[in-house]
């Protein structure tokens, strides 16, 4: 009977350690979800402004972008596990004094500011630790299950977060929002406590602690060096950095904004319609593995993003005072649930290879630096469209800027299927898969 056990574990879940990995991460995210929800709906409670939501969201954007690649550094030269594990406390702790602030009734908005920016800096330093680590967890052929379970994972507590997310709110208010978010993330760092994180390549002390100044800066340069002479990462990081400024803020300020201020949508309604999108990112988890198989993946990541563009301008189309005010509310949140649910697909269709590509060709004393590196330079202008997208929405339609982001990345996905660099990347990775 043990056995059996075993064999089913393994079969779902690769193995014990990522399992373990898998289930904390449920926890914690689940929590994350409903905090979102609660962040996005006090802001715009307090305020009843775009500007003040995209300015929040800069801020929160701001440590990707800087300290990133630093933070990737430490992920190959201190231990991944002690900073997994004391992030998510760190994280656990700080949204837990949210909680108690808000009960007192001293919550304010330069609260609100400082711990979400604390908040942010711990996730950057988590990031390129668990990428990093997670091929080490699994072999080779097993890449495409872990980054499917990890979506999957995304996915399905996205889904869950904003539900239970409205029912908190609607049951006990903000203070029990955040009571569950920094619950989760304590849960997450137990589960985290008993994972066998594996040896990373070098030797990790005497790597983090001789001469600390200097071999920080050799593998900072190391890092970014890999990068500029992969012609193929180039060319991919700089069509991220332009499809991210562009398409963001259209999902963390223009729907939101979109959803309460213009259809005066509840937190219910409103958490029901932004889980559409995870609903996709679940569909496209179990459909990957099958898709990888059957189409090339440099395929699957031009007209995903060309698909995903037209949906966009759909939206937008939906956001036309003359089509949803001449359809009932119900038929509006059916329409766009539906794009949101596709354009959730086919992130996912573009997402995991691009992971696996990057974990199969990647050495690992590298992958904590490069993908530091990419976060932060995909993240690169989000700060600055994330903000600039909160004083749109307050002087633009919802519509235009649905439609006119959709263009653009409609036409960066055409030019991405042209660019042979990115062909020949993506090569790579199949060549060193096999």
């Amino acid at each position: 009977m043990k056995m059996a056990k075993q064999t089913l574990g393994q079969r779902l879940f690769i193995n014990r350690d990522f399992g373990l990995l898998f289930w904390g991460r449920l926890v914690s995210q689940i929590g994350d979800g409903v905090h979102y929800l609660a962040l996005t709906w006090l802001v715009l409670d307090l305020t009843g402004s775009g500007t003040a939501l995209g300015t929040l969201l800069l801020a929160s954007s701001i440590p990707m972008v800087i300290l990133a690649p630093f933070t990737g550094v430490l992920a190959d030269l201190w231990d991944r596990k002690t900073i997994v594990v004391s992030m998510d406390v760190v994280r656990g702790l700080v949204i837990l004094s949210l909680a108690f602030i808000h009960r007192l009734g001293y919550l304010t908005m330069p609260i609100l500011y400082g711990a979400t920016v604390l908040s942010s800096l711990c996730g950057v330093l988590f990031g390129p630790a668990i990428s990093a680590a997670v091929p080490g967890m699994v072999k080779k052929e097993e890449l495409v299950k872990a980054n499917s379970l990890n979506n999957f994972s995304r996915a399905a507590t996205q889904i869950i977060g904003p539900i239970v997310g409205a029912f908190i709110l609607g049951k006990t208010g903000y203070h029990g929002a955040f009571l569950i978010n920094g619950t989760a993330f304590l849960f997450s760092a137990v589960s985290e406590m008993f994972i066998r994180f594996p040896k990373q390549s070098g030797d990790v002390e005497s790597a983090g602690w001789a001469t600390p100044s200097k071999q920080f800066v050799h593998s900072f340069q190391e890092g970014f060096r890999y990068i500029w002479q992969n012609t193929g990462l180039r060319t991919l990081i700089f069509f991220a950095v332009a499809l991210n400024f562009v398409s963001a803020p259209l999902f963390s300020v223009v729907l939101p904004f979109f959803g309460k201020e213009v259809l005066s949508l509840g937190a219910e309604q409103y958490g029901s319609l932004q889980a559409m999108f995870s609903v996709g990112f679940l569909l496209g988890t179990f459909l990957v593995g099958y898709i990888t198989k059957r189409f090339r993946k440099e395929s699957l990541l031009s007209s995903a993003i060309v698909l995903q563009g037209c949906l966009s301008v759909f939206l937008g189309v939906l956001a036309l005072p003359a089509v949803y005010g001449s359809w009932a509310l119900g038929m509006t949140l059916v329409a766009m649930s539906a794009g949101l649910l596709l354009i959730g697909v086919l992130n996912t269709f573009v997402n995991v290879p691009f992971q696996v590509t990057l974990q199969e060709i990647v050495p690992d004393n590298y992958r904590g630096r490069v993908f530091g590196l990419l976060d932060s330079m995909v993240q690169l202008l989000v700060p600055l469209s994330t903000g600039m997208s909160g004083v749109l929405v307050d002087n633009f339609t919802t519509a235009s800027l649905f439609s006119f982001a959709g263009v653009v990345v409609i036409v960066l996905g055409c030019a991405m299927a042209l660019s042979r660099s990115i062909k020949l990347l993506y090569a790579q990775g199949s060549a060193a898969s096999s």
